[in-house]
């Protein structure tokens, strides 16, 4: 993500990390881990039973931490919008007709699967073997995903929106996720296809890469009086 914004907003995605950490006085990547620690705290037992089993759910933090937290969770979801809006115009341009904490949490779910595309689109012209490294790097990736769903792991700043997300949403499903990454696989020359010989196949590649998106986003839009989750998919 980081280069194309760069050409496309002037600056690297996350760079705002350097201001936090000179004020609080700590490693950035320390600083996110506190954040995520926060965020975890407001979650539901329900939301990382494995948090309450282990007896890690409970956390305190002060009034001047909370603030910190609030601020830097503001900023990140700030710069979510921003790629949102460098890459997806229209989208984001729909996204100003909702409810505030429903277009950021929009915001963090197109960033999560921006930064998955990435990891097929994105030229690596140093790699000795870059189809390997790119199933290596979609691995990790899915690994790194069920972390953040299943006990609210973080790795860097941009997690954070989609943990906050998870918190505050917390029927949203890791499913879609999961489903989008294979559908990056079928895009792997070699490893995917490139022709849909029946509509099943085909079905199947678009619900992967795109109709995943609206499962993801549902829980988030809600549906309307008289109609279930079931009734929306």
């Amino acid at each position: 993500i980081n280069d194309e914004v760069v050409a496309e907003v002037g600056y690297e995605i996350g760079d705002f990390m350097k201001e936090f950490s000179e004020e609080s006085g700590m490693d950035a990547d320390v600083l996110v881990q506190k954040c995520g620690t926060y965020l975890r705290s407001k979650a539901g037992q329900s939301t990382f039973p494995q948090l309450w089993q282990n007896g890690n759910g409970n956390a305190e933090f002060s009034a001047g931490e909370i603030a910190l937290f609030d601020r830097l969770l503001e900023r990140a979801y700030e710069e979510s919008g921003i790629v949102t809006s460098a890459f997806a115009k229209t989208f984001y341009l729909g996204t100003q007709v909702l409810p505030e904490p429903a277009m950021k949490a929009i915001w963090a779910v197109y960033v999560w699967c921006r930064r998955t595309d990435e990891i097929v689109d994105a030229p690596r012209p140093e790699a000795a073997d870059p189809d390997a490294e790119m199933l290596s790097d979609l691995s990790e990736w899915e690994i790194r995903l069920e972390r953040l769903f299943d006990r609210g792991e973080v790795v860097d700043v941009l997690d954070l929106p989609l943990l906050d997300c998870k918190v505050k949403y917390p029927s949203l499903p890791i499913t879609p996720f999961s489903d989008m990454i294979r559908g990056m696989l079928m895009d792997i020359p070699g490893l995917g296809q490139e022709r849909y010989e029946t509509w099943d196949e085909l079905h199947l590649y678009c619900y992967r890469v795109a109709g995943t998106v609206g499962l993801m986003s549902m829980p988030v839009f809600g549906c309307a009086p008289g109609f279930t989750d079931e009734t929306a998919k």
